[in-house]
């Protein structure tokens, strides 16, 4: 934990102004009670699924908050912020890679021709929206990588093998587990948690003679891939692609999109991840490694599926 705290306090000693802190979370707020009153993205931008407007409107949600960050820090940072052709172009390649991620459904077409029970069906597609990231958001992204990043010693936005020490993380996680456990108590977290209760889980293994654990743990697996693309994005892209042009203010402009990510959650998740998603950028900005980010994540998305579903026992 010793080393988390130096790289949140070096970090804070570089970057940390506190005009800048308070116009970022005058914006952030305003955000939220625009989208939780509204219930803006889902009421709305949900609503255009099926037609051609879906992928554009999540482009330009995801993208709004980084650019509006990014804007706001240019006007107190001009020399160390750059808003170049490097800049644009990333950010347009970037939130398009994250809105096909997260509108793109063709897969169930394949899913119905392969399935002929509406069970089968409708769990099978709950895991592969879980577990597309990997090829929709991940693979385009080491593309990009590939096309359009000129770095030596190659870092892959985070996933190069770097040493690595793990139990800060784990200790971190630790923490996290006490406080998701008291978290559980709120209603809002209640009504969402587990994921795995609206797979239809226990009709699929009924039907295929499975232990309801075997199609549980499938789920499960399943939902954790979709958080290694999360950190892979949000912390390894979202600053390592844009370091040269933001530096290390990328950590603030990464966490506005990181919480409009959180947006059709419950409240209480989607404000508790400016701040982890703050602390998370600045350990893979500082360690200049996703891996430690994947660790907590995964770890804290199975123990909101535990805690839920103690809840839901007890």
């Amino acid at each position: 934990m010793r080393k988390v705290f130096r790289y949140l306090s070096a970090y804070q000693s570089k970057h940390f102004d506190a005009r800048l802190y308070v116009i970022i979370t005058a914006f952030l707020s305003i955000c939220f009670v625009f989208n939780y009153t509204l219930d803006f993205e889902d009421s709305y931008i949900d609503q255009l699924k099926g037609t051609n407007w879906y992928w554009i409107a999540m482009l330009v949600w995801m993208a709004f908050p980084y650019v509006t960050v990014s804007i706001i820090i240019r006007k107190f940072n001009q020399k160390e912020v750059r808003l170049n052709s490097q800049y644009w172009l990333m950010v347009l390649v970037g939130f398009g890679i994250l809105a096909l991620d997260r509108t793109y459904t063709g897969y169930q077409i394949w899913i119905k021709e392969l399935s002929t029970s509406a069970v089968d069906r409708y769990f099978i597609t709950k895991c592969v929206n879980w577990s597309s990231s990997l090829i929709l958001n991940v693979l385009p992204l080491m593309l990009v990588y590939r096309f359009l990043v000129d770095e030596y010693p190659r870092n892959f936005f985070g996933l190069a093998q770097n040493k690595f020490d793990a139990k800060p993380y784990f200790q971190m996680l630790g923490i996290a587990v006490v406080l998701i456990g008291i978290g559980s108590f709120f209603s809002d977290l209640q009504s969402y948690y587990p994921r795995f209760q609206f797979s239809r889980y226990d009709r699929f293994a009924e039907i295929h003679e499975l232990p309801e654990w075997v199609t549980v743990l499938l789920y499960e697996v399943s939902y954790a891939l979709d958080f290694i693309s999360v950190e892979v994005f949000f912390r390894g892209f979202l600053i390592f692609a844009f370091s040269r042009t933001l530096g290390g203010y990328a950590v603030l402009a990464m966490i506005s999109s990181y919480a409009f990510l959180h947006f059709g959650k419950p409240m209480t998740e989607a404000i508790s991840s400016v701040f982890g998603g703050f602390i998370l950028g600045v350990v893979a900005y500082r360690t200049r490694s996703v891996w430690g980010g994947i660790i907590i994540h995964v770890g804290v998305a199975w123990a909101m599926e535990v805690f839920g579903h103690l809840q839901k026992v007890f």
